[in-house]
């Protein structure tokens, strides 16, 4: 991917909001305005790795904060995240946070980091239930989007309070 490329890519990724203030709850190709934001961003596939958790009443948000920045500062430095899109957490304490990527290889080698690391061994005093999902977002002919979930196995804690089942077109 050239530079001028990557720039436009990286533009329009980080303009990626919700469009409805429950997105927390809805699937993840319903909850933000992908299409708005994609459809005329230069690429084929990207890959989406989602973050749907319920914190723990005790949790310390500000070691959640430092350890999660960590995290973040680190992943930037590894290169290929377009967009880290960090959710607020909603009244019933839940969240969802996702970190939009160039290519699973990125994400595996950020995901591979110290501080990465280091964020994953507080996840059972944090959150209640955690859930990670994996898609790859495929720009279809016409500037359509297709969020296809990877047969990866998902990573979780507790039970989830929503699955998420979707193969289905933004």
């Amino acid at each position: 991917m050239n530079v001028n490329t990557r720039v436009g890519l990286l533009e329009a990724c980080q303009q990626i909001s919700p469009k409805h203030p429950d997105y927390a709850n809805l699937l993840i190709e319903e909850g933000f305005d992908w299409d708005v934001r994609l459809s005329e961003a230069p690429f084929d596939r990207l890959y989406l790795v989602v973050f749907r958790s319920v914190r723990r009443s005790t949790a310390d948000l500000e070691l959640l904060k430092e350890y999660d920045d960590r995290a973040y500062e680190e992943a930037v430095r590894a290169g290929g995240l377009l967009r880290y899109f960090k959710g607020q957490m909603n009244e019933r304490r839940e969240c969802l946070s996702f970190c939009l990527w160039e290519s699973r290889e990125q994400a595996r080698a950020a995901a591979g980091s110290a501080s990465h690391g280091r964020a994953a061994e507080i996840t059972a005093q944090m959150y209640e239930s955690y859930r990670l999902y994996r898609y790859d977002l495929i720009k279809l002919a016409g500037g359509e989007l297709l969020f296809q979930p990877l047969g990866e196995q998902a990573q979780e804690f507790g039970a989830p309070r929503e699955p998420e089942v979707s193969a289905k077109r933004g």
